[in-house]
């Protein structure tokens, strides 16, 4: 089991190098999402273990054993802009045993984008030029997925997300698709290992105005440890996001065209109803915290950044 994840690792790695596209065309699907997740540094690829696997590594959704709703809230970047996740998933246990699906909707906007013209006094260039405001609009941009689980193996899953987007940028709107595919290897219960290609072919934004975009695959490799003592439960993390669409010095690590980010987190928990995380997002620190009564969840998290402001996630989860 262990050389044929690896031969898949392999796989998807060699596919995602022959791809390319438009650079950061897709940056707003990589803000992550769970205020859980989040709190770890965003390393959570070898985790999915909740409703938000959906977009970290649909494969997890198969771990899920009862419904659950998930809900996150942000406002990033000094409040300029607001995040909105919504996720549903759900066992199959009659129809498909050993599936799972999900839909979800994940959304990124703000206001406040002036239009202006320019009226200009007379032909002499040294006259004065007065800018006019002409009104304020509202930008946002959205990802409706479908994704489903399955259990291959007893150590082995695999998951694929199915998804729609659609941007509204001020005065022009685009439509497209795209697919992710994924693996969860669980060869040992201490380990776990997952891979989730995003965008697998490439994922196509066309615009109403004639342009086409196309959003870069990445490759998201994760590693977790699980470690139980007594009462309590400790996860240590590690997540890779490789990169072929040559982003160089901006990404933390680079050879040629090829680039990764790392995500480093740690979540210690007490019989499933406290917890605390803290984490590495790209070396950014990033903590969080949870907590369960029932079958209600809240976490939230912190993430700090040394230049835009530092921004805090809030999730609900409520195991239906």
């Amino acid at each position: 089991m262990i050389r044929k994840s690896v031969f898949i690792l392999g796989f998807l790695f060699l596919f995602s190098v022959s791809a390319f596209g438009t650079k950061y065309a897709g940056e707003f699907l990589s803000l992550g999402v769970g205020a859980r997740a989040l709190g770890m540094g965003g390393a959570f690829v070898g985790i999915a273990d909740d409703a938000t696997a959906c977009y970290w590594n649909p494969s997890g959704l198969v771990l899920l054993n009862r419904k659950e709703l998930s809900f996150m809230h942000a406002e990033t970047f000094g409040s300029l802009l607001n995040q909105d996740f919504l996720a549903f998933a759900f066992p199959l246990r009659e129809e498909l045993p050993s599936s799972a699906m999900s839909f979800s909707l994940q959304r990124l906007g703000g206001g406040g984008v002036k239009i202006t013209d320019l009226e200009k006094k007379g032909l002499d260039i040294s006259d004065t030029n007065r800018v006019v405001l002409l009104r304020e609009e509202s930008h946002a941009d959205y990802a409706f997925s479908f994704s489903y689980s399955h259990r291959i193996h007893s150590h082995f899953l695999g998951g694929v997300n199915f998804k729609i987007i659609y941007r509204d940028v001020v005065t022009t709107t685009a439509f497209g698709v795209g697919a992710d595919l994924s693996f969860l290897a669980q060869p040992f219960s201490f380990l776990s290992v997952g891979a989730n290609l995003m965008d697998l072919t490439s994922s196509y934004l066309f615009y109403d105005n004639g342009t086409t975009e196309t959003i870069n695959p990445t490759t998201k490799i994760g590693l977790a440890l699980h470690h139980p003592i007594g009462n309590f439960h400790l996860i240590l993390a590690g997540d890779a996001d490789v990169r072929y669409e040559g982003r160089k010095s901006v990404a933390q690590f680079w050879i040629g065209d090829l680039s990764a980010d790392m995500h480093y987190g740690l979540e210690v928990s007490y019989q499933k109803i406290l917890a605390g995380r803290l984490g590495f997002d790209q070396g950014n620190f990033t903590a969080g915290a949870g907590l369960w009564i029932k079958q209600f969840g809240l976490d939230v998290a912190f993430l700090s950044h040394p230049e835009l402001d530092n921004t805090y996630r809030v999730s609900l989860r409520w195991k239906l």
